[in-house]
């Protein structure tokens, strides 16, 4: 594959998904693209914006709150993986809506909560809830407060 196709392939991929950099980058090298043909390739994507950093963090925090049910941390920490600014992460997890943000938490601790409804002991039933959705990403405090309101 050359350059040109390697570009027309990228630029369909990108206008079906969101992309960031590093997720091309990885494709171009799986297709067997020269390496000094990988950064003209990223850089005409970007320029033509098949590649927006900030659309496709905004997308991904979007999806896996809505989709996954993921918390704050846990979102921060996977788009870290990605490489992107910490500037651009924390951009795109403040357009999180609050409401939206609660609700999952909710629902999920709800859930749970449902599946823990043998446990005997209450302190363990509450630290299961709290490690569960710590292994979500959400942040202890506002865990605090959903599981006071679910009990």
């Amino acid at each position: 594959m050359d350059k040109n196709q390697a570009l027309n392939r990228a630029m369909a991929l990108c206008s079906r998904q969101e992309y960031c950099e590093a997720n091309i980058r990885a494709k171009l090298e799986f297709w067997g693209i020269a390496p000094e043909d990988i950064d003209p390739v990223i850089e005409q994507l970007i320029r033509e914006k098949f590649i927006d950093v900030l659309r496709y963090a905004t997308a991904y925090v979007r999806d896996k709150v809505r989709i996954n049910h993921w918390g704050r941390i846990k979102i921060r920490y996977m788009l870290s993986i990605e490489k992107l600014k910490h500037s651009i992460v924390d951009q795109a997890i403040e357009e999180i809506d609050e409401e939206l943000y609660t609700d999952v938490l909710k629902d999920i601790l709800t859930k749970k909560a449902l599946s823990l409804k043998n446990e005997a002991d209450p302190y363990s039933k509450r630290q299961k809830l709290v490690k569960y959705a710590q292994s979500r990403g959400f942040e202890i405090e506002l865990i605090i407060i959903q599981i006071k309101d679910i009990n």
